[in-house]
């Protein structure tokens, strides 16, 4: 006799604005990414930059894993040669932890 085991997903994570302040103290701790935009729209982004095409999209490939395991998934503006990633809570209207948590991870994908 089988039974089928219903998987279930974990919780997602309840995720909060973070305020002006903390948002200014968090990107001293993010080398190179920048506030942009306001209200709603705030987010944090950073371009990266790249040799050839085929570079950039391992890079983008590695991003949007990392992200898929994150469950955070940011905006990807995709050139020849660059990348900018930019990372916002739409649920939360603004940043939250999350984003600069999966700032760190991207900036890590090319720590070597």
């Amino acid at each position: 006799m089988t039974q089928d085991i219903e998987q279930k997903s974990p919780p997602a994570p309840v995720r909060t604005a973070l305020t002006a302040t903390q948002i200014i103290a968090s990107l001293t701790k993010v080398n190179g990414w920048k506030l942009h935009g306001d209200g709603a729209d705030v987010a944090i982004e950073k371009t990266y930059r790249f040799d050839n095409f085929l570079k950039t999209m391992s890079f983008v490939n590695a991003v949007a894993y990392m992200a898929e395991q994150q469950d955070h998934h940011p905006e990807l503006l995709v050139t020849y040669g660059s990348c900018s990633v930019r990372f916002n809570t739409h649920d939360v209207h603004g940043v939250s932890r999350s984003d600069f948590e999966c700032a760190a991870l991207v900036d890590a994908l090319l720590a070597s």
